[in-house]
């Protein structure tokens, strides 16, 4: 095997109320970051492994990051190094999703492995792994899946689509529980099964696509509704996504098809069923909810490729240009905790290279600046729950 040297800042507590730091990733490394002064430390440094995902537990204290699609890192206040927990055995490269669970010693991984030839059966497996490094396949799945497995906001349960029903499972053992009381098409042309930020609830589209109708359940299997009741109801991309105080859903709403492929955004209150527009035909991207849930981040444009990042106030319906200018690549926006800042990646138009940025804005669309200069491709990002200061003393690691 290969000596790879990797660079680690030991992460310690910061003082209480500094506000939210950024941790973001590009070939050079991965590194945190303030977004105010965009003063940034190395979190692990000189190595030339790409990153594929990052996850903070809930506390900030613990960070796991994929690296080269197959490899998971862990590493936790004062570190000496990062810790090897799992290396995929998939044949071709896997995709890997991380989720701590509440108590920020177990991390949960999700992978999903590749057919390994054409019309072979792609295969999922969870594994856990504990707060001893300890990692072990968790065997809940059913052999046939038909959905992708959705962990819980607290990462304690799953919900998967098999025999054409949903059900939910606890991690901690015991059977797979149905919710579903009729046979139907859940969950088809890769929509998803959401959870509600509170874990009480699922929503899924249900149909064959792209007449998928949007519904609501319980996580026990009580209290199912459908949200979007137009029979001819379609959709072309299955967003589902929860404000944070569970009361709403945001969605696109194709505009008037077949014969465009511009979209509305459309909100649904969960508890009524009222359905109402928020924005004009168009197209958008980087949707995300205010920690408050009265406020969206969207990207709009007249043409793809071609958005600016606008603030939609839900009380009085005003929109705040972020953005300057037209971007490319505005995929991904997303709130500090404190809502203090917008963070989002996105390209310039006359970038040649299409080098993905990481910007920073405020809210009211003031102090809009690169975080990242224009040779470093930024993926992924994700805002540091709490903040984490860092030991100036540079830690190496063998592997």
């Amino acid at each position: 095997m290969a000596l790879i040297t990797t660079g680690l800042v030991a992460l310690v507590w910061a003082a209480a109320g500094q506000a939210a730091d950024l941790s973001f990733a590009t070939p050079d490394g991965l590194f945190r970051i303030e977004p105010g002064s965009s003063d940034r430390t190395p979190l692990m440094s000189g190595s030339d492994r790409r990153y594929n995902a990052l996850a903070w537990s809930a506390d900030g204290q613990r960070l796991a990051v994929v690296q080269d699609y197959g490899d998971v890192y862990q590493m936790g206040p004062g570190a000496a190094a990062p810790e090897l927990l799992f290396s995929s055995q998939c044949q071709r490269p896997p995709t890997l999703d991380l989720a701590w669970q509440s108590s920020g010693e177990t991390l949960v991984i999700n992978e999903r492995c590749p057919a390994p030839t054409p019309g072979a059966i792609a295969q999922q497996t969870l594994w856990l792994s504990s707060a001893s490094g300890e990692v072990a396949p968790l065997r809940i799945l059913p052999d046939t899946l038909e959905s992708e497995v959705f962990l819980a906001p607290d990462a304690s349960r799953i919900a998967y689509v098999a025999n054409q029903h949903i059900f939910v499972a606890d991690l901690d053992g015991g059977r797979p529980r149905r919710l579903t009381q009729t046979p139907g098409r859940y969950a088809a042309a890769g929509s998803p099964l959401a959870w509600s930020p509170d874990g009480s609830r699922l929503a899924f589209y249900e149909g064959d696509y792209p007449f998928q109708r949007l519904n609501v359940i319980a996580a026990n299997g009580s209290d199912r509704r459908l949200l979007t009741p137009e029979a001819d109801f379609q959709i072309y991309r299955s967003l589902v996504l929860w404000s944070p105080d569970g009361r709403y859903i945001a969605f696109y709403r194709p505009h008037n098809p077949p014969f465009s492929n511009q979209e509305i955004i459309a909100l649904v209150n969960v508890n009524t069923g009222a359905t109402r527009d928020l924005t004009r035909p168009g197209f958008y991207d980087a949707v995300s909810w205010a920690p408050n849930s009265q406020q969206l981040v969207l990207a709009f444009g007249a043409q793809t490729g071609q958005q600016t990042l606008f603030r939609l106030n839900l009380v009085d319906q005003a929109f705040t240009p972020l953005t300057t200018q037209p971007l490319q690549n505005l995929l991904d926006s997303q709130w500090a905790p404190d809502a203090s800042w917008i963070a989002f990646t996105a390209t310039r138009p006359d970038d040649a290279l299409g080098i993905q940025r990481l910007y920073r804005v405020r809210p009211d669309g003031t102090e809009l600046a690169p975080l990242t200069g224009t040779d470093e491709y930024v993926y992924p990002f994700a805002w540091i729950p709490e903040t984490l200061t860092t030991d100036a003393q540079g830690l190496g690691l063998n592997r």
